[in-house]
């Protein structure tokens, strides 16, 4: 399998959500330290759930490349709010980041899926526990309900890349095609969910 678009989304998603891990630790009132371990969790912690759960030595163990680019998301993100001093609660620039390295590490979690030669289910499961996994973490370590389970039109972006990944990789589409249009695909959702407030129907309790 071509290793170029794998590279790309890997390097993309560690750069943005350690920005939105950043951004949520400093909307939690930590300190530097506190803000940027949610930063790192956010940014790797679905890697390594990823990599255990397709029985692989997680990348973040066995070279420094994961480090490095999630270390310069960190950094980027301080050195964005510093010039910006904005209040960032709920703010797009979270938002955006978020949905890219939701984007990102789904398509990620597919392809090793796809590489590993998993059924759709296995594929599928990658690919959304890649993409909302580093959240996750980190939405525990500040006491928030995770956004998976708020954000009722978050993972099911996910699911919707991660299963488009599979059907237009086996449908012989090609590797590069199906990478960067999941990519996309998640992108526009997710955008698209925050910005018309797209959200799943509720079952409503009946009245006792």
């Amino acid at each position: 399998m071509n290793q170029l678009p794998f590279n790309i989304a890997n390097d993309i998603g560690l750069i943005a959500f350690a920005i939105s891990g950043v951004y949520k630790g400093i909307d939690r009132d930590l300190d530097v330290l506190g803000a940027s371990v949610l930063g790192f969790m956010t940014a790797l912690g679905g890697g390594v759930i990823r990599d255990i759960l397709a029985n692989r030595i997680p990348r973040v163990f066995i070279g420094y490349s994961d480090i490095l680019f999630a270390l310069f998301g960190t950094i980027l993100a301080f050195s964005i709010y510093i010039v910006s001093r904005k209040d960032i609660r709920n703010s797009l620039i979270v938002n955006v980041f978020d949905a890219i390295g939701l984007a990102a590490f789904t398509v990620i979690g597919s392809m090793i899926g796809i590489s590993n030669h998993f059924n759709m289910i296995g594929i599928l499961l990658l690919g959304v526990v890649t993409g909302v996994g580093g959240g996750l973490i980190s939405d525990i370590l500040v006491l928030r309900i995770p956004m998976v389970l708020s954000e009722d039109f978050y993972a099911t972006c996910s699911i919707t890349g991660a299963l488009w990944m599979y059907f237009s990789y086996f449908l012989h589409l090609g590797i590069t095609f199906a990478t960067y249009s999941s990519f996309f695909i998640v992108l526009f959702l997710r955008i698209a969910a925050l910005i018309f407030g797209w959200h799943l129907p509720k079952v409503k309790k009946r009245p006792i």
